[in-house]
């Protein structure tokens, strides 16, 4: 079951493929088919997943951690909404910092990916 086709959604994907019968198996189709199958669901736009899966830190929480760690003079904190990569929700929250005790030399960059850090490579894309 796929949360983004609904069945009126995939009622109409199987008229626009002019397919009767709900129940062909993917060998069953003809190379015509096939190339029709692609067509169509490249030119749909699906709803995108449901997020409810994450489980962001927030806002208010991750500005927090960084005040309790860093002990920064400012720190500035966003969330960008829900979004989905080849059908995987996923979640930005992003925080920066300036000043303090613990202060050095440069930039320091911290990544987190569900709550883990990650190595940052300078120059790598994620």
């Amino acid at each position: 079951e796929l949360s983004a086709v609904s069945a009126a959604m995939a009622k109409k994907l199987l008229s626009e493929l002019h397919l009767d019968d709900e129940d062909v198996a993917p060998d069953e189709l003809e190379d015509k088919k096939i190339t029709r199958l692609v067509q169509v669901l490249r030119s749909v736009q699906f709803k995108a997943p449901d997020g409810s899966c994450l489980s962001p830190l927030g806002e208010y929480n991750l500005n927090l951690g960084i005040r309790k760690v860093m002990e920064p003079e400012y720190v500035a904190t966003a969330r960008d909404r829900i979004g989905a990569c080849d059908g995987h929700p996923f979640l930005v929250e992003a925080a920066v910092s300036l000043g303090g005790p613990v202060i050095k030399e440069g930039l320091t960059v911290v990544r987190f990916a569900n709550r883990i850090p990650l190595l940052f490579e300078g120059g790598a894309d994620v």
